[in-house]
């Protein structure tokens, strides 16, 4: 098949990844795959293979007003639809409500099949009116929506019609071990986490709680990598509870695996989630694992908590509670260490990429 595949960009996130990792993996399989994405290439942080043909638009420009912005999205809709015709796919796959509304708009009047996936839990992460109801009236032209849970994809068929297939395609994780050191130096002990830091992702609830478990959890340091709009405001957060000289940001990091493999425990603090692919990763690194049972997601990747301990979301103190145990408790870690690398072989990337072609095929059985 001749693919199209569409995303905003190919920065730092997990969408991101997970689109460079099945545009190589569907090129891999013999497939013609074009890789769009709206921002240009100073943006790339992940690199698809030279099996993937990259499109870039350049038109990632921010508004800053309803009128620029309906602008920008009609130049990105009419760029689109020539690119389309340009390529003739006989697909076309996008990712993120904005990216999956401008595709089908652009497609529409032309017999080329849309695939969207969404790629965060919609139940948590709000979006402008305007564009919710664009949602709904576009999500019921595509051809298929591909949620990363099966809780999500259920909230979707109730509200699509039946013509449209809805699909749970948990994310691909490409597992090995990292080769060469971490790219930052951490002082021993450490629990770490990582993400973007934004209010979806809690890191102050986490700060609040590791200033609670601090006292009980002897020389134990809190690494934080990602960067993110709240970076400043956490950093005074740490200050304000006074485990500023136990905390550490470090900002982007590379091999972040590596890292893995030098730390006490993970732990994720999600308000919300889609499917933290972060949480698979350290699970695949034998990492002992704590994480907010949000909506979507953990409780799925934990097997409702055999895997990894699992505390309500917004709540620091049972959040305190948990980093406690994991740091205190070595029986309980070695016991999720050994367990963790076991829950992670459904999320092999050959197969999750078997279950996208066979959705894109039209056969629907995943």
């Amino acid at each position: 098949m001749k693919l199209l595949l569409m995303i905003h960009g190919l920065g730092v996130g997990g969408a991101e990844r997970v689109m460079t990792l099945l545009a190589d993996g569907l090129a891999a399989r013999g497939h013609q795959v074009y890789l769009l994405t709206l921002s240009g290439v100073e943006e790339d942080f992940f690199v698809p293979g030279s099996g993937v043909n990259r499109v870039r638009l350049d038109l990632a420009t921010e508004s800053t007003t309803v009128v620029e912005g309906l602008r920008a999205n009609m130049r990105r809709i009419k760029a689109i639809r020539r690119k389309i015709a340009e390529l003739a796919p006989d697909a076309v796959l996008s990712f993120t409500t904005t990216v999956n509304i401008l595709a089908l708009m652009a497609c529409a009047g032309t017999r080329v099949p849309v695939f969207v996936s969404e790629r965060v839990d919609p139940r948590g992460h709000l979006i402008p009116f305007r564009w919710s109801v664009l949602r709904y009236l576009a999500y019921r032209r595509a051809r298929a929506l591909v949620a990363q849970t099966a809780v999500v994809a259920a909230w979707y068929r109730q509200r699509l019609p039946a013509r449209v297939l809805v699909a749970a395609i948990s994310n691909p994780v490409a597992l090995g071990t990292p080769s060469g050191p971490a790219a930052v130096t951490m002082p021993a002990p450490f629990i770490l986490a990582a993400g973007r830091l934004v209010h979806q992702k809690g890191f102050d609830l986490l700060i609040r709680a590791f200033a609670l478990a601090a006292p009980e959890c002897g020389q134990m340091h809190l690494a934080i990598a990602g960067e993110g709009p709240e970076a400043d405001a956490l950093a005074r957060l740490a200050r304000e509870y006074k485990v500023e000289d136990r905390t550490f940001f470090l900002g982007r990091v590379s091999r972040l695996g590596a890292l893995m493999r030098e730390a006490h425990a993970f732990v994720l603090s999600s308000r919300y989630e889609g499917f933290p692919n972060v949480l698979v990763e350290a699970l695949a690194a034998a990492l002992p694992v704590v994480a907010t049972d949000c909506k979507s997601g953990p409780r799925e990747i934990l097997c409702g908590g055999r895997h990894g301990l699992l505390v309500p979301p917004e709540n620091p103190q049972a959040l305190s509670a948990a980093l406690v145990r994991i740091a205190t408790d070595q029986e309980l870690r070695r016991g999720l260490s050994a367990a963790g690398p076991s829950a992670v072989s459904r999320y092999d990337l050959s197969r999750i990429v078997g279950q996208w072609e066979r959705v894109l095929s039209g056969s629907g059985n995943i």
